[in-house]
């Protein structure tokens, strides 16, 4: 498992190291084969915002906690992801679910409207992230998508064998793309 801690307008003590690793191995031991851990600690006017994003065998949690001292908010951001957890087993637990076999890769790139406002000719590409497309039904796709706290999610549908998406319509409802 690698914990990356990195702070933003914040030095990072020895302390704080430390309880972010109780805090973390704590939430750990729930998860099964934990890649990476990276924490995010920031300040923003009066506000410390502590981020915490946990990769695991087939899963990504994040948590995010925002009040007026950095300790609460890892408090905060730590209970996000147990309450994940939680639901994400006692979900898995209930359904009883395979674990794929086959995961393909999708790349997402993310641009910069702004910068790409100022230059319309040319694009900039800010970031371009792998992930994992992973065999799964719609149903559990929007549960990987709520707990993932995204707005949508790539995934490859397993009734239908295609590359498929869902996401969150501004009416409250969720939205599939199929090919």
């Amino acid at each position: 498992m690698g914990l990356q801690i990195t702070g933003k307008r914040v030095d990072v003590t020895d302390a704080m190291k430390i309880y972010i690793g109780k805090k973390i191995g704590k939430i750990t031991k729930r998860l099964r084969e934990v890649q990476d851990v990276i924490v995010t600690l920031r300040i923003e006017r009066y506000h410390h915002i502590a981020e915490i994003t946990i990769v695991a065998d087939y899963l990504t949690i994040r948590g995010e906690g925002n009040t007026a001292d950095m300790y609460s908010s890892i408090d905060i951001a730590s209970n996000k992801i147990e309450k994940q957890i939680r639901k994400y087993r006692s979900r898995i637990q209930s359904r009883r679910v395979a674990r794929p076999e086959k995961i393909r890769e999708a790349v997402m790139t993310v641009y910069d409207h702004q910068a790409m406002a100022r230059e319309q000719d040319t694009r900039v590409i800010v970031s371009v992230d792998k992930i994992p497309v992973k065999p799964m039904t719609v149903e559990e796709a929007v549960m990987e998508m709520d707990l993932m706290s995204q707005d949508f999610l790539v995934f490859k549908n397993a009734e239908t064998d295609e590359v498929s998406v869902i996401y969150h319509r501004r009416d409250g409802n969720i939205g599939l793309i199929e090919p």
